[in-house]
């Protein structure tokens, strides 16, 4: 089912991909470049990547099931209806008594109230949100949960990449002012002074 869909979105597959580069890139930035060089050799660089990639990992465990998992497609007919008699009553009731059902235009089949037809999908999906191509497929009702957990997550990993970058950056100043202090103490003068000023 999955394969359909990448198959029928290009679009959403090439967002898939840049999705996956993002994290796996961030990852790589955050490590190397904030943490190691801001906290080498001590125990918050282990507790800091190690609390930043278990949030990456439910980033991409949310992704990946709200990817592949069905958002509440509605089934297709086994064989062809003819809805030409169902379409011209005006009752809100159709032939199975379902009050609110509809038939799609589109792909022909019983869809029942809050469901739409997906362009991408080419299916009527039950409490359809949107088609997001960042997880090259629908957001419905199977699959809001999920959806909602990685945006969270996402939220969550670029906070805490913030805080980091943050908190990397004041400890590098401090750490530079002591340096500063101590070649003052001895008559030289500190180029970080120059930059604060």
């Amino acid at each position: 089912m999955a394969s359909n869909r990448c198959r029928r979105d290009p679009c959403g597959f090439i967002c898939l991909l840049l999705t996956y580069f993002s994290v796996f890139y961030a990852d790589y930035v955050v490590i190397q470049y904030v943490l190691i060089p801001a906290y080498s050799g001590s125990v918050w660089c282990t507790l800091h990547g190690s609390v930043f990639n278990v949030i990456l990992l439910l980033l991409l465990a949310c992704h990946s099931k709200a990817v592949f998992s069905d958002p509440g497609m509605v089934p297709l007919p086994e064989m062809a209806i003819d809805f030409s008699d169902l379409r011209s009553q005006s009752e809100r009731m159709n032939e199975r008594g379902c009050e609110g059902w509809t038939v799609c235009s589109r792909c022909e089949t019983y869809r029942p109230p809050r469901a739409h037809h997906c362009r991408v999908c080419q299916r009527c999906i039950r409490r359809m949100d949107h088609h997001c191509p960042w997880i090259n497929n629908c957001v419905g009702e199977l699959n809001q949960k999920y959806f909602i957990q990685f945006l969270f997550y996402t939220g969550m990993a670029s906070l805490y990449s913030l805080a980091l970058v943050v908190s990397a950056w004041v400890w590098r100043i401090r750490s530079e002012r002591e340096e500063d202090g101590e070649k003052d103490k001895e008559g030289e003068e500190s180029p970080t002074k120059h930059l604060i000023v």
